[in-house]
């Protein structure tokens, strides 16, 4: 929301310009007062330092009027940028007009065309300070109605919401997060921008000087960064208490301007605001990840890390389902680990252990990525292998005869010995009931050690 300068808008019309921006002199400080265009949406939230404006200083030094005209948009003072512009300076204020096109206006109807607008000049109206705080208000409400629950849609949203409310073509979170700083994007122009490296590297650097500060970049040029389409940017940190990561906006060649001090005002609330979020979303996640080791792990034979029982129940009534509808083949293997308790009796249950995780490594060397397999009991292994069929199974059985007999135990006279028994399901018969015949032909196999019967 906007409000009108009758008398700035009649400047502007006769001077042939979009826009008056009436600034007022105190010491090394100016505020904009107020004007037309852009000078009276952004009355009030404009001050500059003059120290820092190189062509208020041209201003202030020499008098009269300074002028500029350039085939694109260029920085002119604080957050204005105009291809065609001019300064004027009346009393203890200065005019800047703005035009698109070439200011055709002589230096003396400049001078007297800044006087009027000076003298026109009132105080900014309650009206436009209430929509300017609804403005802050409006964002963080934008941030906080909305929810995300993982980190990178937390950050993309805060990148999101940023870049819309602050108008700008990106906007991007540098987030602290697993030990790494990962970039979040978002804003019309991020897609087109997330892969240039030199952007990517400046991000960086902004952010490790937002944690010492905010930065307010109005001229990314003129602070000696060059080769990028970001002409402007604001960048904040995140994370009052301990650095979470950095809030980086920026405004692109595409539409160059700065930012104002509500700008800066939307961007410090959005930036508070995010922290919660982003720790709330980080401690959902957290508790995600124990919530999985914990399921893992009741899943998990601690011992060799297959599957246990509980797994292999699991995986048997997926793959029944499976099965019920696509009737695809698959083989059922019983594996037993032969002569554990004779081991365990000479040699101590720390042997034992050694030849039960051999076995399990055998078994995975001799499955595939996609073959099931668990331990379901002290000695006692079971896989499954879908879209396998006999010769499968008899592949199995080379591969795990091979590795068997090049296995080396701690005792030289340890031997690796495993007894396997398979089974393919007939049509309608049960998984369980299918691994039931694979199991007694495991025991008809043990007899001779390394076998296979089906």
């Amino acid at each position: 929301m906007t409000f009108t300068d009758q008398p700035s808008e009649e400047v502007a019309a006769a001077l042939g310009v979009e826009d008056v921006l009436v600034f007022e002199l105190s010491g090394d400080h100016a505020r904009l007062r107020g004007g037309s265009g852009r000078g009276a949406g952004w009355a009030g939230v404009v001050e500059l330092n003059v120290s820092d404006e190189p062509r208020v200083q041209q201003l202030l030094d020499g008098g009269g009027v300074v002028r500029l005209s350039e085939a694109a948009p260029v920085h002119v003072v604080g957050p204005y940028w105009s291809a065609h512009a001019a300064l004027a300076r009346t009393g203890d204020h200065f005019v800047v007009v703005g035009a698109p096109e070439p200011i055709r206006a002589s230096t003396a109807e400049l001078t007297r065309r800044a006087a009027e607008a000076v003298a026109a000049i009132g105080d900014v109206p309650p009206s436009k300070l209430l929509a300017d705080e609804l403005e802050v208000v409006h964002a963080v409400r934008q941030l906080t109605d909305h929810a995300p629950r993982t980190v990178a849609e937390t950050a993309a949203h805060v990148a999101d919401v940023a870049s819309d409310a602050l108008a700008c073509e990106i906007g991007v979170v540098l987030l602290l997060h697993d030990g790494e700083t990962k970039v979040h994007g978002g804003g019309p122009a991020w897609a087109d921008l997330a892969g240039d490296k030199a952007l990517c590297a400046a991000l960086h650097e902004l952010a490790r000087r937002a944690a010492e500060g905010p930065v307010v970049e109005q001229d990314l040029a003129a602070a000696g960064v060059s080769g990028l389409r970001i002409v402007s940017c604001y960048a904040l940190g995140i994370g009052r208490s301990e650095p979470l990561g950095a809030l980086i906006v920026g405004h692109t060649d595409a539409r160059p301007r700065g930012f104002t001090q509500l700008c800066q005002r939307v961007g410090r609330a959005l930036a508070d605001a995010s922290e919660p979020a982003l720790r709330q979303a980080m401690a959902h996640e957290e508790l995600a990840a124990q919530r999985d080791r914990f399921a893992q792990e009741a899943r998990t034979d601690p011992l060799t890390g297959l599957g246990n029982r509980t797994s292999w129940g699991v995986m048997l009534a997926i793959e029944q389902a499976r099965w019920e509808r696509h009737h695809r083949s698959l083989v059922l293997l019983s594996i037993d680990l032969d002569n554990l308790k004779a081991t365990n009796d000479r040699f101590g249950h720390t042997v034992g252990d050694e030849l039960l995780i051999a076995a399990a490594n055998v078994l995975r060397g001799a499955l595939r990525g996609g073959d099931v397999i668990a331990r379901v009991g002290g000695d006692e292994f079971a896989a499954i292998l879908p879209d396998a069929d006999g010769s499968s199974a008899e592949a199995v059985q080379r591969r795990v005869r091979a590795a068997s007999a090049a296995w080396r135990g701690s005792h030289d006279e340890l031997s690796l010995s495993i007894s396997i028994g398979w089974a393919s399901p007939a049509a309608g018969e049960r998984l369980l009931d299918a691994y039931g015949r694979a199991d007694a032909a495991m025991y008809q196999a043990k007899r001779g050690g390394i076998a296979f019967a089906g």
